[in-house]
């Protein structure tokens, strides 16, 4: 199903964080995007709803802080991406950081039954996401792998 929680797995405990109650996203998704980059959560697109549900473009951020002082306060919340959204909305898309730089690629968009080959690039220091006027997938696909090895593969 949808979740709009957030679960928090303490590695020097062995334990999931259960108190206080993580925060929640605005919206429920799930075969989302989800991607840290230096003190901030991404989670990009994803579906909503159940059988008759849709793809999502939004992306919301929440603030994590190197050591989730602001999560365990309570004081932290999600919110929508203040860059804007994907061009198009996509069910199981995958993301990859470089440099300052969040590649976004792949992914089904339900609305109109394709798989998108746009690349979208996020800037995380002027809060803009634009799509790669230069490179596109060969294909579209769900789910792709995406990996950094001195570049975005």
């Amino acid at each position: 199903g949808n979740l709009n929680t957030l679960q928090i797995y303490d590695v020097s405990s062995g334990q999931w964080m259960s108190s206080p109650t993580p925060p929640t996203m605005q919206t429920a998704r799930r075969e989302l995007a989800c991607i840290a980059h230096e003190d901030i959560l991404y989670a990009i697109g994803g579906w909503y709803g159940g059988y008759d549900g849709y793809s999502l473009s939004s992306i919301e951020t929440l603030f994590i802080g190197n050591d989730l002082a602001d999560i365990e306060s309570g004081s932290a919340q999600w919110s929508y991406f203040e860059g804007g959204e994907l061009t198009v909305s996509v069910t199981g898309p995958r993301a990859v950081a470089y440099g300052a730089f969040i590649w976004i690629a792949g992914g089904y968009d339900a609305g109109v039954e394709r798989y998108p080959t746009d690349i979208h690039i996020l800037d995380t220091e002027s809060k803009s996401i634009t799509v790669d006027p230069h490179n596109s997938l060969v294909y579209g696909t769900r789910y792709p792998a995406a990996i950094v090895a001195d570049r975005v593969w």
